[in-house]
C-alpha cells in the first residue's frame, strides 16, 4: 500500500486539498537537479584543502581533455591495486506524514527498504561485464583496462544497518500531497527537507566511515533523490566530512518503469561513489542524445546526462530479475564519456552502463 490514511482522523481545518498529479508533472520533477549546490559547494571545497577530514576510503587520479587536467577523487581502492574495498551504510527509513489537507495520509517505506537491500545495489546480479554488485560492476567496466592485471578489484557495498525509523511531517506550508493513477504521492520543499536530514545525522550515532542512505516511498522532494556532503563535529575536534544520500521509491504500476523502484537509487549510488564529495570537475557537456540543451553540469555527475535531461525518457531503463523481483535500473555515463576519451579505454570500449548501447560516443560541448 501505498499511503495510510488514519481512520477516524479529521482533516484539519481550513484544509489544503489534494491535488492532480500529471506523468508530465512527475517527468519534470525528475528532470529537477538532485544536488543541493550550496552546502555541497561547501563541503567539497573543505574537503579538496583538507585530505584528513575525509574518512571514507578513496583514490584520486586526473583525466585531460582539450589541453586541461581534470582531477578526481572515487570512493574505493586504486584500481591498480587489486583491493577490494567494502563501503558502510546505514539505510535510514523517512515515515512521511502529510497532515493539514483534505486528505491526510502517512508514508512507510518499510517495503521500499525491503527491496533496496535486496536489490542489485547489495546483491550480486548478472550484467554484460560479469555478476556482481550494480556498483562494483559499473566501476569494474570503467576502469577494466587499468586494475591490477588478475581482475580482482571490487569496491562493494558491505551488508547495511537499518537504522530506526525517523518521523518527518509536511504540512501545507512545506509541501503537496497529489493523486496520481488513483494512489497519493507526498512531495516536500527540497530545502526544508534536506535540513531535516541534517537534523537526523547527529541522532544515527555514524562512525566516520558510515554514509547514512534516507529512504522515502512515494515521497519526493522537488527531485527523485540526491546525494550530498556537508559538515559535521568531528569526533575530539573541529569539523569532518560527511557524506550521505537519499532515494525516493516509487511504485512502477503507478508511475511506470523509468522512475520505478531503484532507477533513483542506482544513480544516487553510482554518483556518489563516482563523485561523494560533489567536486570531481567535468567540461560542460550538452544533453544527449541531440545535443541541443547544455547540461550546466560541472561535475562528474554520471546519472544526469541520461536521467536528468529534456529527453531523458528516450534512455529506457534496464530491468534486472533478482530476489523474485524485477528491478529497473537507470543506464549510467562512464567515465570516459566525460573525459570524451576516444577509443574508450573502458570495457569493451563502453560509454554507459548497464546497456552500453545508450551512448556510442563521448560527451560534446554545449551549444554555443
Amino acid at each position: 500500500m501505498l499511503a495510510t490514511i488514519p481512520a477516524g482522523v479529521a482533516a484539519a481545518s481550513p484544509s489544503t486539498a489534494v491535488g492532480q498529479l500529471t506523468q508530465t508533472d512527475l517527468y519534470q520533477l525528475a528532470r529537477s537537479p538532485r544536488m543541493p549546490a550550496a552546502r555541497a559547494a561547501h563541503a567539497a571545497a573543505v574537503a579538496k584543502t583538507n585530505e584528513r577530514q575525509r574518512a571514507l576510503p578513496s583514490f584520486s587520479s586526473s583525466f585531460t581533455t582539450a589541453g586541461i587536467t581534470y582531477p578526481y577523487t572515487m570512493l574505493g581502492a586504486a584500481p591498480s591495486t587489486g583491493r577490494t574495498v567494502r563501503l558502510k551504510t546505514v539505510v535510514v527509513p523517512l515515515r512521511m506524514v502529510f497532515s493539514g489537507f483534505s486528505q491526510n495520509a502517512t508514508f512507510v517505506p518499510a517495503f521500499a527498504v525491503q527491496n533496496m537491500i535486496r536489490s542489485p545495489m547489495y546483491n550480486s546480479a548478472p550484467f554484460l561485464n560479469g555478476t556482481g554488485q550494480f556498483g562494483d560492476q559499473f566501476q569494474r567496466a570503467t576502469f577494466w583496462n587499468q586494475m591490477d592485471p588478475a581482475h580482482r578489484w571490487h569496491t562493494l557495498l558491505a551488508e547495511p544497518k537499518v537504522s530506526r525509523p525517523f518521523t518527518i511531517t509536511v504540512t501545507p506550508d512545506t509541501g503537496s500531497l497529489d493523486e496520481l493513477n488513483g494512489s497519493l504521492i507526498g512531495n516536500m520543499n527540497i530545502d526544508l527537507f534536506e535540513a531535516e536530514l541534517i537534523a537526523i545525522l547527529p541522532k544515527l550515532g555514524l562512525d566516520a566511515d558510515e554514509v547514512p542512505l534516507f529512504v522515502t516511498q512515494s515521497v519526493t522532494a522537488d527531485a527523485l533523490g540526491f546525494h550530498d556532503a556537508v559538515m559535521v563535529p568531528a569526533e575530539h575536534s573541529g569539523q569532518r566530512v560527511q557524506t550521505l544520500m537519499w532515494s525516493s521509491w516509487l511504485d512502477p504500476a503507478q508511475v511506470g518503469d523509468l522512475l520505478g523502484d531503484v532507477s533513483t537509487l542506482n544513480h544516487e549510488v553510482a554518483e556518489w561513489i563516482d563523485d561523494p564529495f560533489v567536486n570531481n570537475a567535468a567540461p560542460l557537456w550538452a544533453f544527449p542524445p541531440f545535443n541541443t540543451v547544455c547540461g550546466d553540469i560541472p561535475f562528474v555527475e554520471v546519472g544526469d546526462p541520461q536521467g536528468n535531461g529534456p529527453n531523458f525518457d528516450l534512455f529506457p531503463t534496464v530491468p534486472v530479475r533478482l530476489n523474485g523481483f524485477t528491478y529497473h535500473l537507470q543506464d549510467l555515463a562512464l567515465l570516459q564519456w566525460f573525459s570524451r576519451e576516444t577509443p574508450s579505454s573502458a570495457f569493451h570500449g563502453w560509454y554507459a552502463f548497464p546497456d552500453p548501447t545508450q551512448l556510442t560516443s563521448p560527451s560534446v560541448d554545449c551549444p554555443a
